[in-house]
C-alpha cells in the first residue's frame, strides 16, 4: 500500500540545492539526489538517509485540482503549488525521508504538509514532530533487530 503527503505552498524552491540547504538547516540526515532539476522532478527521487539508499516519489501537481478533490478539508486559503510525496507503506526509510523532505520544504516556503492518511494539515513545526516520532520508531526497530540477532548468537 502506498502512502502519500502533499506539500502546499505559495512559493517554490528554485533547485534541489536550495531544497538540500533547507534539509541541512533542519539538521536532517537526508541527502537528495541532484541528478534532475527540481522543476523536472516527476517520479522516484533517490536519496540517502543515514548513508542508506532510499527515496520517494515526488511530483508537481495542480493545487486547484487537489483542493477541489478534497472539499471537506479547510486548506486555509487557495495555495499556488502542490508537491506530492508517495512511498510504500512498508518502507520505513522512505517514510522518514519523505517526511523530512516535506518538512524542510514547508519551513523554507511557509507551506503546510497535508497528511493524506489522517486528512490533516500540519505546519512545519507540527510536521517536525512527526519526523521525530518516525525516527524514534526507526531506532526502536533497529534496537529490536539487534537484540534478536544477539539472542540468536547466544543460543547453542
Amino acid at each position: 500500500m502506498s502512502m502519500e503527503l502533499r506539500l502546499f505552498s505559495d512559493r517554490r524552491l528554485d533547485s534541489i540545492s536550495e531544497w538540500q540547504r533547507a534539509i541541512d538547516a533542519e539538521d536532517f540526515p537526508l541527502h537528495l539526489s541532484d541528478e534532475t532539476t527540481l522543476d523536472k522532478v516527476n517520479g522516484f527521487l533517490p536519496s540517502y538517509l543515514h548513508d542508506r539508499l532510499t527515496g520517494f516519489e515526488c511530483n508537481h501537481w495542480n493545487a486547484n485540482e487537489v483542493m477541489a478533490e478534497n472539499p471537506d478539508i479547510d486548506f486555509g486559503h487557495d495555495w499556488k503549488y502542490v508537491l506530492a510525496f508517495r512511498w510504500l507503506g512498508s518502507k520505513q526509510d522512505e517514510a522518514v525521508a519523505a517526511w523530512m523532505a516535506a518538512t524542510a520544504y514547508a519551513r523554507a516556503t511557509d507551506g503546510v504538509v497535508f497528511d493524506d492518511q489522517e486528512g490533516k494539515l500540519r505546519t512545519a513545526p507540527q510536521a517536525l514532530e512527526v519526523v521525530h516520532d518516525l525516527e524514534s520508531d526507526d531506532q526502536h526497530i533497529i534496537a529490536q533487530v539487534r537484540e534478536a540477532l544477539r539472542q540468536r548468537r547466544l543460543k547453542p
